[in-house]
């Protein structure tokens, strides 16, 4: 009986272990989708998935439900099924298009990585040759999107804007940011000053829908004097394009 709660142990740890390697070898960037899922256009956003194990992984790509504001019968993807060698990225392309009719509001879907096994040989203590698989976990991510037009320009507002000096090293821009709108949405800030000249960039986040007064705190190091700083720019990049919000100038 002894050997027997020695081996439970002995699985119990090498089942955690295999998860989480498999789930770290698993790494998905740009994880939001906060398009705009009606309109002319619908919306459209890339998802960059990162392979660090040491052999191919597979997946199917599906699209799941949630229980309340379900958008996900507005979204395809392409491709269903993806392919990432050893140390490589793959391209997920996700597409929403929902009808003219649909209430206004924020919608949300579930985008899931099943794992797909993919067959390979290698060799037992005897030296035969034989095949073998893994089964690995299935990353599911809640993502959003939202009906109807908004104006991201004006629901998003930056007060209280104050530009120190850091203790380390460039300054540091604090403020209270609300997003009046009823959607999320994530975006970055761009710090300038004379003639245009681009100091760098910050990554704001994801900003949910009827917030307020949130605070911020970002750090431009490449900036010397606060007074260098002449005005900062609200921008988002949902699928390697650059779109501006709004600018903001400082007064000094």
């Amino acid at each position: 009986m002894i050997w027997l709660i020695k081996y439970k142990k002995i699985f119990l740890i090498s089942l955690f272990s295999f998860i989480s390697l498999n789930s770290y070898s698993f790494k998905l960037q740009n994880i939001y989708f906060n398009q705009r899922m009606d309109g002319e256009n619908g919306g459209y956003r890339e998802f960059y998935i990162t392979n660090d194990y040491l052999t191919r992984q597979r997946y199917k790509v599906n699209i799941l439900p949630v229980p309340l504001n379900d958008g996900a019968k507005f979204i395809e993807v392409y491709p269903k099924v993806i392919t990432i060698d050893p140390q490589s990225k793959g391209t997920v392309k996700v597409f929403a298009k929902a009808p003219q009719n649909i209430k206004k509001g924020e919608y949300a879907f579930n985008l899931q990585f099943q794992p797909i096994n993919i067959p390979t040989l290698a060799k037992n203590r005897d030296g035969i040759t034989a095949g073998t698989s893994n089964i690995g976990v299935a990353p599911i991510i809640e993502l959003k999107g939202y009906i109807g037009d908004i104006k991201f320009d004006e629901v998003l507002e930056i007060e209280d804007i104050k530009v120190e000096k850091s203790s380390n090293k460039g300054v540091v821009v604090n403020g209270n940011l609300s997003n009046t709108s009823y959607a999320s949405i994530d975006f970055g800030i761009e710090a300038y000053g004379n003639n245009n000249f681009l100091y760098g960039s910050s990554y704001v986040g994801n900003i949910s829908g009827n917030t307020k007064n949130k605070k911020i705190r970002l750090s431009f190091p490449m900036i010397g004097n606060p007074k260098d700083l002449k005005k900062i720019v609200l921008y988002r990049t949902p699928s390697n394009v650059r779109e501006v919000i709004k600018e903001i100038k400082l007064e000094k």
